[in-house]
């Protein structure tokens, strides 16, 4: 816990970044790129290659070296510049068995790639053997190939299955192409009308959709089902704080702060703490208040980023994990 406050990591990822999974450099490179530009002392970004022998360095950094309680492996799909993807199904899968009563494990699956009738067979066979509890979704990949969550013969097949299986929450990558992708087909206007037809399932935003971030706050204001995660919004700090404050801002004041998620982004940034105590202390500037009339951050509102959000939309019982955990720590 941090200053009392329950912390759930909406997305780490085991990347791989090694020569036998790397088909084109150049998405890599990019995210290379990025990372870099957004690292200072404290909270420097490396290239994190996920391996078999590097499961207990990534559960140190989570878990011994910061405040986190509990965290979700996400699976990054984009298979055109990857193998396996940027962050494999079966590296997450190895960290939440490494710890299944901190990690929740995030599928990943692809129609294009995959076929639509291979992609639904992987997504359940993911579910099924391996237990995951959300999916996750990169709709564009290189030379304009992509697809949209509000076309009904391949988007809509897929959460149907994932509602099926007991899957009520579906993640994207929005915004921040990684390499030659386009960048309108990582915009988020597809998600609204999936949203509308399927109201009993959540959508969560990732990256803000950056540089779409008033299109993406738009429309999760519209749509009580739609989530945003701080994933790579938060991880600017470092150079960027005040255009931290302004989209955080413009999000708690169209959205609120019910459906505003913490992500960190490890284990491109493996500084994990020093952006939880990052959002942990952060202020509205006044400037923007009185400018603006951005809300002040509140105990409250923090403590529901940090993690009781998530928590709640991947069915926590906050109180008893934490008993849990504790119990585990004196067996320990």
């Amino acid at each position: 816990m941090h200053n009392g406050m329950f912390v759930f990591d909406n997305v780490v990822h085991m990347y791989d970044n090694t020569v036998e999974n790397v088909i084109d450099p150049v998405a890599m490179n990019f995210q290379e790129k990025f990372h870099h530009t957004y690292s200072r002392p404290g909270m420097e970004a490396e290239n994190y290659v996920g391996t078999h022998t590097e499961v207990q360095e990534a559960l140190v950094y989570l878990f011994e070296k910061s405040d986190t309680d509990m965290v979700m492996a996400q699976t990054v799909p984009l298979f055109s510049y990857w193998k396996q993807g940027f962050a494999p199904a079966w590296l997450q899968y190895k960290l939440k068995e490494a710890c299944p009563e901190r990690v929740l494990f995030c599928a990943g699956v692809d129609p294009l790639f995959q076929g639509l009738e291979g992609c639904l067979d992987e997504l359940e066979r993911q579910v099924v053997e391996w237990g995951a509890v959300s999916a996750k979704f990169y709709q564009a990949h290189a030379r304009g190939r992509s697809w949209r969550a509000d076309d009904p013969q391949v988007a809509y097949p897929i959460w149907e299955r994932c509602l099926e299986l007991g899957i009520d929450t579906v993640q994207f990558h929005k915004g921040i192409p990684l390499g030659h992708e386009f960048l309108e087909d990582l915009a988020p206007n597809d998600v609204q009308q999936a949203a509308a037809d399927f109201p009993q399932m959540n959508f969560i935003l990732h990256h803000f959709g950056l540089p779409h971030v008033d299109a993406t706050i738009n429309i999760a204001a519209r749509y009580e089902n739609v989530h945003l995660s701080l994933s790579a919004i938060l991880n600017l700090w470092p150079v960027s704080p005040w255009t931290v404050y302004e989209i955080l801002g413009k999000a708690l004041l169209n959205v609120g702060e019910d459906r505003i998620l913490y992500g960190s982004e490890a284990f491109a940034w493996p500084a994990v703490q020093a952006y939880i105590g990052a959002l942990g202390s952060m202020q509205m500037p006044e400037e923007l208040q009185d400018r603006y009339g951005y809300p002040e951050i509140t105990e409250t509102a923090r403590a529901k980023i940090l993690g009781l959000n998530f928590a709640k939309l991947m069915k926590v019982d906050v109180e008893a994990k934490l008993r849990e955990l504790s119990t585990v720590k004196a067996g320990g």
